[in-house]
C-alpha cells in the first residue's frame, strides 16, 4: 500500500511550528515545570542506565553512521530516491533544529537539575534547547525503521524504545517536555516528506511478515 505522506507532512511541520510558537512565548512553562519535577522523583540505577543508552543513541555519531549504512541498504535494493530522501531528511531537519536553538527564546533547564553530561562528540553550544536534536534523530532514524520493516514486535520495541528516550531525557533533565515534543513532531514532518510516495514491493511486506528485514 502507498504511503500517504502529503497529510502527515503538512499536520506535523504547522504542529511543529505551534509547538515552537507556543514554548517561544513561555506558554508551556507551567507544564514543563511540572512534569520535568515529576520525572526526576525517581532515582535509580538502571533509569541512569537507560538515559546513557538513549544519549547514545540519539547522538549525532552513531545516527550518523546508522542512517548511512541504511541508505546504503537501501540503494543496494535499488530503493536510490528513498535513500538520498532519507539522507537529505536528516541534514534538512538538523539544519531547522540549529536554527531554531538559536532563534526560540525557551529557557534552558536549570544546571542544579541535570544529572550527568552528554556523552555526544559533536554537541554544539547553542542558546537555547528547543527542539530537541536527541529525539529528533531518533524519531527519523527508528520510525524510517519502523516504516521499513513491517513486523509486529519490532515496531512495538520501537515506540516503547522512543518513549523511553524521551521519559530518560527528562529524567536526566537535559530537556523540558516541549523541547521533546518539538523534537518529535520535526522527526515526523521530516520522515513523512522522505517516506512520500513511498510503496513497499511485495517481498518487503512478505519478509516484514516473516520477522526478516527487507
Amino acid at each position: 500500500m502507498k504511503t500517504e505522506g502529503r497529510p502527515i507532512l503538512l499536520i506535523a511541520s504547522a504542529a511543529f511550528l505551534c509547538c515552537s510558537a507556543l514554548a517561544g512565548a513561555g506558554l508551556f512553562r507551567s507544564l514543563d515545570v511540572a512534569v520535568l519535577g515529576l520525572a526526576q522523583r525517581a532515582n535509580s540505577g538502571v533509569v541512569d542506565g537507560i538515559g546513557l543508552l538513549a544519549s547514545v543513541l540519539g547522538g549525532v555519531e552513531f545516527v550518523a553512521v546508522a542512517a548511512l549504512i541504511l541508505a546504503a541498504g537501501l540503494v543496494v535494493r535499488g530503493r536510490r530516491r528513498l535513500a538520498a530522501r532519507l539522507l537529505a531528511a536528516f541534514v534538512i531537519t538538523g539544519i531547522i533544529e540549529l536554527v531554531f536553538k538559536m532563534v526560540v527564546p525557551q529557557v534552558p533547564v536549570p544546571d542544579e537539575v541535570l544529572r550527568g553530561s552528554d556523552p555526544s562528540l559533536f554537541d554544539i553550544g547553542t542558546p537555547y534547547p528547543y527542539p530537541s536534536g536527541h529525539m529528533l534523530r531518533a524519531v527519523l532514524l527508528f520510525g524510517a525503521i519502523y516504516l521499513l520493516w513491517p513486523n509486529g514486535p519490532l515496531r512495538l520495541a520501537i515506540v516503547v524504545f522512543l518513549v523511553a528516550s524521551a521519559a530518560s531525557r527528562l529524567y536526566l533533565g537535559t530537556h523540558w517536555p516541549s523541547d521533546m515534543l518539538g523534537g518529535a513532531l520535526l522527526g515526523m514532518a521530516g520522515l513523512a516528506w522522505a517516506f512520500e510516495g513511498y510503496q513497499p514491493s511485495a517481498i518487503s511486506r512478505q519478509l516484514g511478515s516473516n520477522g526478516r528485514p527487507p
